[in-house]
């Protein structure tokens, strides 16, 4: 057999193997579950540059990418963990009733855990992808949501395949899954879909940090009395 037709078949399995890793890793960092935000945001950033061809070293990177995300990360993780927790506790309360107008906050409850759910899907993306505020960033992604409906649903879609395919299979298999490369699967499935929703923000990202530094270049150029114009 030729290198050529040998080296795709061992990229392959060399990205398998690395994604099995960085699967393992990812559980490991989220045992101490306050540290699941940084630890979804950081899975994300990884799977970003790999999923548009920008290989590098998945584990280093994620690590890198853990520290740096640690402080955001965790306080975002946090807010909607609280959230999460009080939705949960009222779902659990309010079906007890058996009452309409237990029926219809229940209704509004499922609502709002939906929302929730999707503001969680797009909040660590996007601290993986950009710089801002807790609070910020969780704005943020739930005007991306309703300005990216089909990508929303998308994202939901990819989140109910997940659930039937767990459900029925057997536990001992859901577990394998999971423990080998269901984390890092899933991410890189919703990766395909969050780039095309976060492409042209980063092209204004990058087009502004451009005319940021053109305009200091244009200063600095002035204040030495080397400027053209």
């Amino acid at each position: 057999m030729n290198a050529g037709k040998l080296n795709p078949f061992i990229d392959f399995i060399n990205t398998v193997f690395n994604f099995i890793v960085l699967n393992m890793v990812f559980m490991v960092t989220c045992l101490p579950v306050f540290t699941i935000g940084t630890a979804v945001a950081s899975l994300y950033y990884v799977i970003f540059k790999e999923s548009r061809g920008e290989y590098g070293y998945l584990v280093r990177t994620y690590f890198r990418e853990f520290r740096r995300n640690f402080k955001t990360g965790t306080v975002s993780f946090l807010i909607l963990f609280a959230a999460g927790a009080l939705l949960v506790f009222n779902l659990l309360f309010w079906p007890l009733k058996g009452n309409p107008l237990s029926a219809a906050v229940t209704g509004l409850l499922i609502a709002l855990a939906v929302v929730w759910l999707v503001i969680f899907h797009y909040t660590f993306p996007l601290i993986g992808r950009f710089v801002n505020t807790p609070m910020r960033t969780i704005k943020n992604a739930w005007g991306l949501a309703l300005r990216n409906l089909k990508g929303t649903f998308a994202l939901l879609a990819i989140d109910a395949a997940a659930i039937c395919v767990l459900l029925f299979v057997p536990l001992s298999a859901a577990l394998m899954i999971l423990s080998t490369f269901g984390f890092v699967f899933t991410a890189y499935c919703r990766c395909r879909i969050l780039n095309k929703i976060f492409l042209p923000y980063e092209k204004e990202s990058e087009e502004s940090a451009g005319r940021r530094q053109r305009i200091l270049r244009e200063h600095a150029d002035m204040m030495a009395g080397t400027s053209q114009y």
